[in-house]
């Protein structure tokens, strides 16, 4: 598309292809209004295999390899770096570009279903044998287009995604159990990152997973017992 806009070209070509149309135009809207979890984490079909793969691998018990905080940190900058050599040859060698893009395995995986040269094949292949060990290793460190997408995260229109004053200090539940890394030390949620797992709304709103609800409910426990206690009889 990006091409076609730079060469002054018709776009007309999006209206044979209407489901594709209708997904774009779902993507579009969710980058402005939450960011890029609704296409990364909810429509895209290859990072619903990596998840599959994901899957797969805890049922076959591979090892897992998760990246520390540093190198997690590190990793991400590579989609853009990816991203900006994909624009520059888009500028400077449009001729290549068609080879380039293939850095992105969509048009293997899942428009020709891997019916195509062994190569890209394998390359995909090789995507999601990584997905085994690495939690969709390709979205969250290489995919250009997550890195478009990312964009949304400075874009969106507001912090969707509610948090408490404890979140980060001294709750770091979510943050652990975030599998994208997308939560910061503070509680914050790193929405360029953020795939909308909702695994982290699940424990905010859930009464037996929440560490404050949890502290709260347990205070106001002894606190009901103190109150109900006897008078001269000390409550346990």
């Amino acid at each position: 598309m990006l091409r076609t806009g730079l060469e002054g070209g018709s776009f007309a070509f999006l209206l044979y292809d209407p489901f594709s149309l209708a997904i774009w135009g779902a993507t579009i809207l969710g980058f402005v209004l939450w960011g890029r979890g609704l296409f990364c984490g909810w429509l895209c079909p290859f990072g619903a295999m990596q998840e599959f793969a994901h899957h797969l691998g805890r049922a076959l018990r591979l090892p897992r390899i998760e990246p520390n905080a540093t190198w997690d940190a590190r990793l991400k900058w590579l989609k853009y770096g990816v991203l900006t050599g994909l624009v520059a040859i888009l500028l400077t060698l449009p001729a290549q570009l068609d080879k380039a893009i293939e850095v992105e395995p969509f048009k293997t995986a899942v428009t020709t279903f891997f019916v195509r040269e062994w190569y890209y094949v394998a390359y995909a292949a090789g995507l999601l044998v990584l997905s085994m060990v690495l939690f969709k290793g390709f979205c969250r460190y290489l995919c250009p287009l997550g890195a478009v997408m990312a964009i949304g995260g400075l874009l969106r229109g507001r912090d969707w995604i509610a948090r408490r004053a404890e979140c980060g200090s001294p709750c770091q539940l979510c943050r652990v159990k975030c599998n994208y890394g997308a939560i910061e030390k503070s509680g914050a949620v790193n929405y360029s990152e953020c795939f909308q797992c909702l695994d982290c709304v699940t424990i905010h709103e859930r009464e037996t997973a929440c560490v404050p609800k949890i502290i709260a409910a347990k205070k106001r426990a002894r606190e009901a017992a103190a109150g109900a206690a006897p008078v001269g009889v000390p409550a346990e």
